[in-house]
């Protein structure tokens, strides 16, 4: 239920969205192009050239019901700046998880008990280059290196360094990019909260005109919990790209939803951004 009240909301707004935007212009090739990755931007097949600053904040819950009906919701907030320049076939940035609020609610009949934690988050920077990019394919690789600014005690890191060493690849069937990428991330030192995993994902990046894209994402990582089962994690995340041009710069807002596709992932998840493009 949870799911389709999450998932209902998420298509209506970006219905509305859309439609707003796409009223002002027809489909077809854009340039530039506003079509990022959301989730995985650090991963993504592209490169937005000059200097890129967003700020962004969402929300994520999962609902757990036992047989007995007592209920279980896990939720996070957080708000988070990226940022990157990127020049022909190169990029390279961070991202500041500056916020971050997980809290666990246990309602067993009338009783209810909940625990909160909040701080920043884990600090991560990455760099990647495209060294085969041609009108129809793309084609690279790159690091994404995370360091343990969170404390893991209040579930916020890893508590250990993260290393993701991944390749990214994109066909072009204008307007359509098909996009993925995949890689494994190690981490300095294996514990309770410091696990390893195979990150992948993928997309369609339907550019509309040069103010508009639309993205549908799956994103998904294999973690690997000594001893038992892998956790697998898999969304699909839909979302808009709008640009709205200025003078000197642009503004894009970039709306994002998260729906769970398996029961290990959270149930459902909304987010936003604000960036400020300077493009050379």
């Amino acid at each position: 239920m949870v799911k389709g009240v999450g998932f209902a909301g998420l298509t209506v707004a970006a219905i509305f969205v859309a439609g707003v935007v796409a009223a002002q212009g027809t489909p077809g090739a854009a340039s530039p192009s506003v079509s990022r990755s959301f989730d995985r931007y650090e991963q993504d097949a592209a490169v937005t050239e000059g200097i890129w600053i967003e700020g962004a904040a969402g929300v994520a819950q999962d609902v757990v019901k036992d047989a007995v009906g007592n209920k279980t919701t896990a939720s996070t907030d957080f708000g988070a700046i990226r940022a990157s320049y990127g020049m022909d076939m190169f990029e390279a940035g961070l991202t500041w998880p500056f916020w971050q609020h997980n809290e666990v609610e246990v309602r067993q009949g009338r009783n209810v008990a909940s625990q909160g934690e909040e701080g920043p988050a884990d600090l991560s920077f990455y760099g990647k280059a495209l060294p085969l990019r041609t009108e129809w394919f793309d084609a690279g690789a790159g690091l994404r290196l995370s360091v343990p600014t969170g404390d893991e005690d209040k579930g916020l890191g890893l508590g250990e360094v993260g290393i993701l060493p991944f390749a990214t690849v994109a066909a072009h069937l204008k307007p359509l990019d098909v996009r993925a990428h995949g890689g494994y991330r190690f981490v300095s030192d294996v514990t309770p909260t410091a696990r390893e995993a195979i990150v992948y994902g993928g997309g369609l990046f339907y550019t509309w005109n040069d103010q508009l894209a639309l993205r549908s994402e799956i994103n998904g990582a294999i973690v690997d919990v000594p001893g038992k089962e892998n956790l697998d994690l898999i969304l699909w995340q839909p979302g808009i790209d709008v640009r709205l041009p200025m003078d000197g710069y642009d503004i894009v807002l970039r709306p994002t939803g998260t729906y769970g596709i398996n029961d290990e992932s959270p149930d459902w998840g909304f987010a936003g951004s604000i960036t400020v493009w300077m493009r050379p």
